[in-house]
């Protein structure tokens, strides 16, 4: 009992001392947790109820009642631009405004489409008085009115889910994507989509001339007058800002020399409420004023306003609400409000840069001759970028794009395994090979539908099968044709040997941004979208090309390839965008701690799970990442908008390693495997880590005699799938021993001992010690029976039996370095 109380106190002492000191705020996390905090006071109201959906639906509707007398007493346009100066983020000129929880667009679209639809039912008498609203009234308003706009958001969130039905696999899917659209606006940067769209668009002549000739504009025209409305905007509220500020210091100039000015006053006061509460003419553009900023004719920018104005037809508030709480928001694609009196205005510039290519693909698609010419572009626009974005990650690497290769066409043909029997040719879009790697890419440039964001679940089904379930099939086929049949029969170059390939990593990239769903694999995969053998890496472009410039080195992608595609990460690990799942993978690794009895039954060959390995296990909790791109934003500003006043911001990169000289050191000598070895060492815990990077120099400052040189054997085994076990070895030359016969020596020990434990991938770090430096590291990936002419060095082997227990990373006791295999250390 004392022992047993001793590690109790041992562990809270390690505990205490792992803890920080200062506890970090997370505003992100504050918001979140007073959502959920509202969302549980209305499901413990509405769950005393005889009817759930009813009550929540109730309460709904005379929410919406109840707000809707009080927004009646404005004029929309002008609440618009007061809620639109109380919740998007500002910044001075040539810096990028912090993203603040609490500055959320989907608030003030929604205000601005309640406030329209409540205009068309306002009567004569209220409509002549909103044009005197005064006194701050509508600042008052709008600081109450964004939490009674939360309000209303929860108590449509709230009867979604229960509306859903829980046997129904499809409808936690369904919930995500709802909520996307209504909380998420742009899930990429708006300059990356902005050139995505012109590309896609306007990049391809024949679209492009229909676009002019059926609607008289292109897309470069559309973007560039709703850019020049916000732009315009900003102008107008910039000068009310130096107007307000030229007569306030005047004012102050003359009662500080004691003088009164009476007019000078008034001037001062009417300056600040218009600052404020400007009148709608103040706020709003005109055609001539777009035409002027933009160099654009007029004709041509009144076709722009005219297919980009808002309709809401007769829509009334609460089925304004209704739309937009299911996903189905009327500005997603048409967000111009347009005026009585033409003049326009642009509630905020989070939806326009979209806005242009969903409203514009709608229009091509009523041709099926130029959205077949246009499919086309956007699919090779696709492959383009997607092998682009990898030559930056993967240098060296042998490319395969847009190729076709044979599988089998029926049972038969499988059950022979034939490849130069095959007789059905399947395409396939991206094959990297780098040493024993394989990387196998699919590319999808169709878009989730507006039926599929409105939470049509026939459609979403329809929508995500085409999108992911496709493209995990098509890069699936292609993993089992090269490990069932050791390499590929490519139309065109004939058999390709992949034999040597022991990791393959398949990844689904995708032109549309779904955050909310492609960071959800483990949904996808109860939904039956992705099946649990075949999990890619399902990633947007704009996201995978933005992680490439991240990644420093080559092996940090394919640690975050092999992390991202762990079946459980996604269980453990909630975000809503795949970037906070990518920096929190530099933060913290993106770890999973695997089952231990898995493990062990992986790699039979390790001792019994241990009770503190168990316990890790066992602990374990699920973790809801928040934000984490604040300093992301800050870099991508400061790197794409030079300013000599802005100092660029630095890049995030992964927390320092120890390894990292040894993993460039690999490279550079162009190693065999140096992108998997990199990669490997690269995935132990920090203090292993730092074990790894002293060996070397460990076993060169002890040696054991002139004749005799060191060793030290460590098997990696943080895995519940065998074929991602490794065997390290480090290994000392002594002058006495020729380099050619350490060489032959070393790789003998490696084979042998890899086959003893039936590890499929080894290295030898070989350390010179006459000149104290790294000699050569040599790869092995030999599977399968060894030759005959090791069998003498297989039997001279310590049994696999014999290894000791691993010791955990807070042990504080010194490794034992002794000549042979000691005890393994699993790395994470």
């Amino acid at each position: 009992m004392a022992s047993k109380t001793k590690r109790h106190e041992a562990r809270k002492k390690r505990q205490r001392r792992a803890a920080p000191g200062t506890p970090t705020f997370d505003p992100h996390a504050e918001v979140m947790v007073d959502t959920w905090a509202s969302l549980v006071k209305l499901m413990v109201r509405m769950g005393a109820t005889d009817d759930p959906e009813a009550s929540a639906d109730a309460a709904l509707n005379s929410a919406v009642a109840e707000f809707v007398t009080k927004v009646q007493r404005f004029d929309p346009i002008r609440l618009i631009e007061v809620a639109r100066l109380a919740s998007l983020p500002m910044a001075p000129t040539g810096s990028v405004a912090p993203i603040t929880p609490d500055a959320s667009a989907s608030r003030l679209e929604l205000l601005a489409l309640v406030a329209l639809a409540a205009q068309q039912e306002v009567p004569t008498g209220v409509a002549s008085h909103q044009a005197t609203v005064g006194g701050q009234e509508m600042s008052h308003f709008v600081s109450e009115a964004l939490s009674e706009l939360d309000r209303l958001l929860h108590l449509a969130q709230l009867r979604s889910f229960a509306s859903a039905d829980p046997t129904d696999k499809l409808a936690l899917v369904s919930l995500l994507i709802q909520g996307g659209e209504v909380w998420m606006r742009n899930s990429s940067y708006p300059e990356m989509v902005e050139a995505t769209n012109g590309a896609l668009l306007d990049g391809e002549p024949n679209v492009r001339n229909a676009l002019l000739a059926e609607l008289g504009f292109d897309a470069t025209d559309a973007l560039a007058v709703l850019n020049a409305c916000h732009d315009l905007q900003e102008i107008a509220m910039n000068r009310r800002i130096d107007a307000m500020r030229s007569t306030m210091l005047q004012a102050m100039a003359a009662t500080e020399a004691g003088r009164t000015d009476n007019a000078l006053m008034e001037r001062a006061r009417s300056s600040l409420m218009t600052m404020f509460e400007p009148e709608a003419n103040d706020v709003t553009v005109s055609v001539p004023d777009i035409a002027s900023h933009t160099g654009i004719p007029e004709g041509r920018v009144r076709a722009v306003i005219e297919r980009f104005r808002l309709d809401l037809a007769e829509a009334t508030p609460v089925q304004v609400v209704d739309a937009f709480s299911t996903g189905k928001n009327p500005l997603r694609a048409r967000p111009l409000i347009v005026c009585a009196n033409g003049r326009v205005v642009l509630p905020h510039p989070a939806l326009h840069v979209s806005a242009v290519r969903e409203n514009l693909e709608e229009h091509l698609k009523a041709s099926q001759k130029t959205w077949s010419k246009y499919a086309k572009h956007r699919g090779d626009l696709l492959e383009m970028r997607t092998r682009t974005a990898l030559g930056r990650v993967l240098p060296g690497a042998h490319y395969r794009d847009a190729f076709e290769y044979y599988v089998p066409a029926n049972e038969t043909e499988a059950t022979e395994a034939d490849p130069s029997k095959y007789t059905k040719r399947v395409e396939g879009d991206h094959l990297v090979l780098l040493d024993d790697v394989a990387i196998i890419v699919e590319d999808k440039a169709v878009a989730l539908s507006v039926l599929s964001r409105g939470g049509k679940k026939t459609r979403i089904r329809t929508d995500l099968t085409g999108i992911i379930t496709k493209a995990a099939e098509q890069a699936g086929r292609m993993r089992d044709a090269i490990e069932r049949d050791g390499g590929l029969r490519i139309e065109g170059e004939g058999w390709v040997d992949l034999s040597h390939i022991r990791g393959i990593h398949t990844v689904a990239v995708s032109l549309d941004d779904l955050s909310t769903v492609l960071t959800a694999t483990a949904e996808l995969v109860r939904a039956g979208i992705l099946s649990v053998d075949n999990i890619p890496w399902t990633v947007s472009l704009h996201d995978l090309e933005l992680i490439t410039e991240l990644v420093a080195r080559p092996a940090e992608f394919l640690l975050y390839l092999r992390r991202r595609r762990t079946p459980d990460v996604t269980v453990m690990f909630s975000a809503a965008d795949e970037l906070d799942l990518f920096l929190y993978f530099f933060e913290a690794g993106l770890w999973v701690e695997p089952d231990p009895a898995q493990v062990r039954a992986a790699f039979p060959f390790l001792p019994e799970p241990s009770t503190s390995e168990l316990r890790r296990y066992r602990e374990q909790r699920p973790v809801i990442l928040t934000s984490r791109t604040d300093a992301l934003d800050q870099w991508f500003h400061t790197s794409r908008h030079s300013d000599a006043n802005v100092p660029p911001a630095p890049k995030p990169t992964m927390t320092a390693s120890p390894v990292a000289p040894l993993i460039d050191e690999l490279q550079q000598r162009n190693v065999t495997g140096w992108l998997s070895i990199g990669a490997t060492l690269l995935s132990a815990d920090s203090d292993v880590q730092h074990r790894f990077a002293r060996y070397g120099a460990q076993l060169l400052s002890n040696p054991l005699s002139r004749e005799q040189g060191r060793s030290l054997t460590i098997p990696i085994t943080a895995s519940v799938d065998p074929a991602e076990g490794w065997l390290f070895v480090w290994i000392t030359r002594t002058t006495a021993e020729a380099p050619a016969s350490v060489k032959k020596r070393a790789r003998d020990y490696l084979r042998a001992k890899k086959h003893q434990l039936g590890l499929p991938r080894g290295v030898v770090f070989l350390y010179d010690e006459p000149t104290q430096s790294l000699l050569d590291v040599l790869y092995d990936g030999h599977i399968g029976p060894i030759d005959k002419t090791l069998t003498a060095v297989l039997h001279s082997l310590r049994p696999a039996t014999a290894l000791q227990r691993t010791i955990h990373p807070n042990a504080k006791r010194p490794p034992r370095i002794t000549k042979g295999t000691p005890r393994p250390k699993r790395a994470r």
